[in-house]
C-alpha cells in the first residue's frame, strides 16, 4: 500500500513545552478521528518531522508512545501502519500506557480521590486479623525501605498496598478497577516518591491509613486516605506545575 498523501498536520495549541507529547497527542488525534484509517501507511519519520516541524528524535518517540498503545505498528520493510483503535487494548496496564502528562495525572487523581476513599470505607468494615497482620508488616517493611533510602523497593509496596486495599472490600468491581489502574499508579508513585520528604510522609499516611483499618472506623479510613491523595495533589502541583483541583 502506497503512503497516504502528504497533507498538513497542524500542532493543537498546547501550553506544555513537551514537543513528545505534543505531537504525540496530534497524531493520536487525528487517528482516534478517523483521518488516519486502518492499514494507511504512515508517512516516513523523516517527512513527518517536517510536516510538524520537529526533530526526527522527537518524531521517534511520539511513535513509539503511539505504538505502546498499539494504535500503530512498524513493519520492517514496509512502513508504519496505523491499526485500529481498541478501547480494551488501550486501557490494558500491560501496555505502559498513558505515559502520564497533565491530562491523564490530573484524570488519575481525580478518580483515585473517589475511588480510594470508598475503597478506604468498605475495607474498615470488611477486613479481617489475617489481613490486619499482613498489612502490618507491609507498612513496617515500608518504612524500613524509606529509612534506607532503598525507594524503588518502597515503590512497589506502596502500590501493593493499595492494591491490597481493594482486595480486602470485597468488592470485585472496585478491585478490577484498581488492577486496571496498576501501571498508571505504578508510573505515578515512582515519579512523586523521589521527591524529597514525599515517601517519608506516604508512610506517615499508610499507618494513619491502617490505624483506621484496626479499628474498623470508615470514616477515619476515609479520611487518613483523602489526607494521602490531596498531599499527592499538592507534591504534582508544586513540583510539576499540574492544575490539579477538586
Amino acid at each position: 500500500m502506497e503512503p497516504i498523501q502528504e497533507t498538513p498536520l497542524a500542532l493543537p495549541s498546547f501550553k506544555r513545552n513537551n514537543l513528545v507529547q505534543m505531537v504525540f497527542d496530534a497524531l493520536k488525534e487525528n487517528i482516534l478521528a478517523g483521518k488516519f484509517k486502518e492499514g494507511d501507511c504512515l508517512p516516513t519519520q523523516e517527512l513527518l518531522a517536517q510536516q510538524f516541524g520537529v526533530s526526527r528524535t522527537v518524531m521517534r518517540e511520539a511513535l513509539n508512545k503511539l505504538s505502546s498503545l498499539g494504535l500503530i505498528e512498524s513493519v520492517q520493510g514496509r512502513g508504519t501502519f496505523v491499526r485500529s483503535p481498541d478501547t480494551k487494548t488501550i486501557m490494558n496496564p500491560m501496555f505502559h500506557a498513558l505515559m502520564l502528562d497533565e491530562v491523564s495525572t490530573r484524570e488519575l487523581m481525580e478518580t483515585r480521590y473517589y475511588l480510594e476513599r470508598i475503597i478506604a470505607r468498605l475495607a474498615a468494615a470488611r477486613i479481617d486479623e489475617q489481613q490486619l497482620g499482613a498489612l502490618q508488616v507491609l507498612v513496617n517493611s515500608m518504612e524500613q525501605h524509606v529509612k534506607a533510602g532503598e525507594i524503588d523497593a518502597f515503590v512497589k509496596e506502596d502500590l501493593y498496598f493499595h492494591l491490597q486495599l481493594a482486595n480486602i472490600s470485597k468488592n470485585s468491581i472496585l478491585n478490577r478497577i484498581t488492577e486496571t489502574l496498576r501501571e498508571m499508579m505504578l508510573n505515578l508513585i515512582e515519579n512523586v516518591s523521589h521527591i524529597p520528604g514525599t515517601a517519608e510522609r506516604a508512610v506517615d499516611y499508610h499507618k494513619k491509613i491502617y490505624h483506621a483499618l484496626v479499628q474498623r472506623d470508615p470514616d477515619l479510613a476515609e479520611k487518613a486516605m483523602r489526607e494521602h491523595v490531596l498531599d499527592i495533589m499538592r507534591v504534582l502541583q508544586e513540583e510539576y506545575k499540574f492544575d490539579l483541583k477538586i
